[in-house]
């Protein structure tokens, strides 16, 4: 088998694409141009319910998620993922971790209430409220949805035989960006989330979830790949390592962003004279010289 691997250590496809390739193409592309359309179609009809004020970075990350979603499954990105390990990595990288991140910045929860009737909005609260949602939606539900698939797959050594199957490696992407997209809102969302976690929980996962990733990008030298050069695979676990790591930053500079938005202004804020336990309507200033 060694003789039919190209430099990144994947079998290599004889000729171009065939049939059954292009189909899928026409069909991932397709979802994902759909994911675009809707979003705009909702601000569309957002602004036609009289709120118009929609900030256009939340559009610009949508878009760019999307966009960026559509370039590493579809057409040259997809096929070489399949004849290199490290872009096969790199792809695996964008979609479970990158693109979810964009996409959650595109507020999207908010743009449907913004979008439907009042109506539609309190059954979809009442259906967010439910157990099993509140469950799927906690962050460490998330972050085991993310997790233990990655270190199924990768930490046994075969997740070619996996990751590249025709029905399984579709399906396994979508679990990644659906896992990954859950995992995002659950720790950084801007959409509305009357059971969001606590700050400490929300704050744990995501360390968690650093060292997770670590351990199994570790792991995965340790192992290696079966069919693939021990140098391809060493490549390809520092891209999951590093990169991820660039991810895991930016979700964390968002988390200490919103904690400091939420709880770091009132820091200096103390109850006033007379007033009752727990109120916080008087603002002590701290001169810059103290004399």
């Amino acid at each position: 088998m060694g003789e039919d691997l190209h430099h990144g250590g994947l079998p290599a496809g004889a000729g171009g694409p065939d049939p059954g390739d292009l189909l899928l193409d026409v069909m991932v592309g397709s979802a994902w141009l759909v994911v675009a359309a809707g979003y705009l179609v909702a601000g569309r009809a957002a602004a036609l319910r009289g709120r118009p004020d929609r900030p256009a970075h939340r559009t610009a990350a949508w878009l760019a998620g999307t966009i960026l979603g559509l370039l590493v499954t579809v057409g040259p990105p997809a096929r070489a993922a399949h004849d290199d390990f490290v872009a096969h990595m790199l792809v695996h990288l964008v979609l479970g971790m990158l693109v979810p991140l964009l996409l959650v910045l595109g507020a999207p929860v908010t743009l449907f209430l913004r979008a439907v009737p009042v109506r539609v909005g309190r059954r979809y609260s009442r259906i967010a409220g439910a157990r099993l949602p509140r469950l799927l939606a906690h962050p460490w539900t998330a972050l085991l949805l993310t997790t233990v698939p990655l270190a199924l797959i990768y930490g046994s050594g075969r997740s070619l035989d996996i990751v590249h199957h025709p029905v399984l490696g579709p399906l396994v992407h979508l679990h990644f960006l659906a896992a990954g997209f859950l995992f995002t809102f659950a720790v950084v969302g801007p959409d509305p989330n009357p059971h969001r976690a606590r700050p400490w929980v929300r704050g744990s996962a995501i360390v968690a979830g650093i060292t997770a990733h670590g351990v199994v990008a570790k792991h995965m030298i340790a192992v290696g790949q079966q069919g693939v050069p021990a140098a391809a695979v060493e490549q390809g676990a520092q891209l999951m390592y590093y990169g991820g790591d660039v991810v895991h930053a930016l979700v964390l500079v968002m988390f200490c962003a919103q904690i400091y938005r939420s709880t770091g202004r009132r820091l200096g804020v103390v109850p006033g004279p007379g007033s009752p336990p727990g109120a916080s309507d008087h603002r002590v200033r701290t001169p810059l010289h103290t004399p």
